[in-house]
């Protein structure tokens, strides 16, 4: 109410909800930006301290396999560590960007892909990843979320950044493409089309879809903090006395 009686409307501000969301959100962010980074990273340390794998012929799962001498350390720092990124990027995605039926199946596939990932790292493949046991079979079953929802989800998010005026075309047009070569280079791996190329096809297929995992965490870290500094702003009018 102004000093003539009438009412003065006031913006809506959800000022117990925002600040919280918004912290929440900022840590998710941080965390799907830091895991691919650092499972690319460790993946690539471990290839070169072991002696005879060689990361064009040997796929990421010989890491963790049972005659690895760093298998523990790859399925729990790796996989495990990778999936729970997932799983942050998930909740991340779900919180910041625009909602609808499109985009909700989007943060249901990152789910899907990351709770997969945590449970390869607790079945290792067999010895060379030719798997024979149970154990082995169902380290490639876990395998197939992670490699078919991360590369779908980029995919749909195209149509969810159209919607959303934060993302220019650029990031519909990546997004779409980039998943879809993604899931084209899983079915060559899986048939050994090209010999003797199993771990750089791999990589292929799987590091892009992960770089852009980070990518659209980094500019949702931005967009929180632009939303967050602009509700400071508001709240500080708000309290601030009117004469």
């Amino acid at each position: 109410m102004d000093d003539s009686g009438s009412m003065v409307e006031q913006p809506a501000i959800e000022a117990d909800r925002t600040p919280i969301s918004g912290v929440a959100l900022r840590l998710f962010t941080m965390i799907g930006i830091i895991g691919p980074a650092f499972y690319i990273a460790f993946t690539t340390v471990l290839g070169f301290l072991w002696a005879g794998y060689d990361p064009i012929r040997d796929t990421q799962s010989e890491l963790g396999a049972v005659d690895s001498p760093y298998g523990d350390l790859m399925n729990v720092a790796g996989f495990m560590g990778l999936g729970a990124s997932m799983l942050a990027f998930a909740i991340a995605y779900y919180l910041g960007l625009r909602h609808g039926v499109v985009h909700t199946l989007a943060a249901l596939l990152l789910l899907v892909a990351g709770a997969g990932m945590v449970v390869v790292g607790l079945f290792p493949c067999d010895a060379a990843c030719v798997d024979v046991t149970q154990t082995g079979r169902l380290h490639g079953a876990f395998s197939a979320p992670g490699a078919i929802g991360l590369p779908l989800a980029a995919m749909l998010s195209a149509s969810v950044f159209r919607s959303d005026r934060r993302f220019s075309i650029r990031w519909q047009a990546v997004s779409f493409w980039l998943g879809l070569l993604a899931l084209a280079s899983g079915p060559i791996v899986a048939a050994d089309l090209v010999e003797g190329a199993n771990g750089l096809l791999q990589r292929a297929g799987m590091w892009p879809p992960l770089l852009w995992m980070a990518a659209v965490s980094a500019k949702l870290y931005r967009l929180t903090n632009q939303h967050l500094r602009g509700e400071e702003s508001r709240l500080a009018d708000r309290a601030r006395p009117r004469t």
